[in-house]
């Protein structure tokens, strides 16, 4: 091994030690994590916009900040600074899908920084992790899209495995955004009472029961589909090859 090579091995260790004692030793506070709180002491809105979007890259690295609390206290911090309701929630929206695009960000380029072998024990360790592994999951654009539609994945948990796994960055920071936004929207808009209105549980349910229709046509294309394109594709080139010999 390299000196290049041991060098990157010892920071690729620290780097991960030292998030994996900071997310530990400051769990409860990154847990609680209080948008409203940390926003308080202005009324700049150009200060909290980047106070937001500090908090979102410090939650790709620590992974412990509660996703949904963020969206919504947002929503709230510029209901209370912008008097117009629309532009507040046309602000708050913006700022958190911007916050999303930089945590799907940083937690990718974290994972693509580790390694393969190093994520995959870590996510090993979790139970989540396991199930992301179990899964196998690809670099399939259909794939991606619907987990990160499905709340039920959790971000940056994927965001590490795919930048682990070796998916194209733009390619998975464009999905992960569209599946991840309607619940941003959501939860920026109503707030958290959006759980009273979309019975989250049905949705998953759903999501499970199109399962075995995505199999089957999985099937049918594999099976069906392909083999006659195959066939035309062959039969196409016969006939091509015995019109260059006449």
């Amino acid at each position: 091994m390299s000196k290049k090579d041991i060098f990157l091995t010892i920071l690729k260790v620290v780097v991960a030690m030292t998030l994996f004692v900071v997310a530990i030793v400051n769990y409860d506070t990154l847990s609680t994590l209080s948008v409203s709180d940390l926003t308080s002491f202005t009324t700049s809105v150009p200060l909290v916009i980047v106070i937001v979007l500090a908090i979102y890259f410090v939650k790709a690295l620590v992974f412990v900040v509660p996703a949904s609390l963020i969206y919504v206290a947002v929503g709230a911090v510029f209901a209370g600074l912008i008097p117009n309701p629309v532009t507040a929630a046309l602000t708050a929206v913006a700022v958190n899908l911007t916050g999303i695009f930089i945590e799907v960000s940083a937690t990718w380029a974290l994972g693509r920084f580790l390694g393969k072998d190093a994520v995959y024990r870590l996510l090993s360790k979790k139970e989540a992790g396991r199930k992301i592994l179990e899964k196998n999951l690809g670099d399939k654009a259909s794939v991606l899209l619907a987990i990160r539609a499905i709340p039920a994945f959790p971000i940056d948990w994927i965001s590490l495995f795919y930048g682990a796994s070796g998916c194209r960055y733009l390619k998975y920071a464009l999905l992960s955004l569209l599946g991840l936004s309607w619940r941003v929207i959501l939860f920026t808009i109503i707030g958290d009472g959006v759980f009273s209105w979309i019975p989250m549980d049905k949705i998953i349910l759903i999501a499970i029961c199109l399962i075995p229709v995505g199999v089957a046509w999985y099937l049918i294309k594999k099976f069906a589909l392909d083999p006659k394109k195959r066939k035309k594709a062959a039969e196409t080139g016969q006939d091509h090859l015995k019109e260059t010999e006449v």
